[in-house]
């Protein structure tokens, strides 16, 4: 059997020592922990704030979709309004051209 390699003694203010360096060392991890945590809670209302600022910008968007559409069917029907009338327009001049044909002709023969 190899013989063991005698252990290391330490003092008991070199353990006193090292063990103050650990609790040191430990609370840095801890304190760390900590902030990492609360960074972490952080980016976590932050992001429900970006879905909720996301979902309400969805919403906005349908409902203005929705305005869209609607005033282009209301332009169409005033187009139509607009061609409709441009054509009973249109009807009535050529009506009244006629008429005035009709009277000089008449107006000539009885001349």
């Amino acid at each position: 059997m190899p013989e063991q390699p005698p252990k290391a003694s330490r003092t008991y203010p070199e353990i006193l020592q090292l063990n103050q360096e650990l609790v040191r060392s430990l609370q840095g991890l801890s304190d760390e922990d900590d902030a990492r945590k609360k960074e972490l809670e952080k980016l976590k209302v932050a992001h429900d704030q970006a879905k909720a600022e996301i979902a309400r910008l969805q919403e906005e968007l349908r409902r203005s979709t929705e305005r869209e559409a609607a005033r282009q069917e209301e332009l169409r029907q005033l187009e139509q309004e607009r061609l409709d009338q441009l054509g009973a327009i249109d009807a009535h001049l050529n009506a009244m051209h006629s008429a005035v044909e009709r009277y000089l002709k008449q107006g000539r023969k009885a001349a």
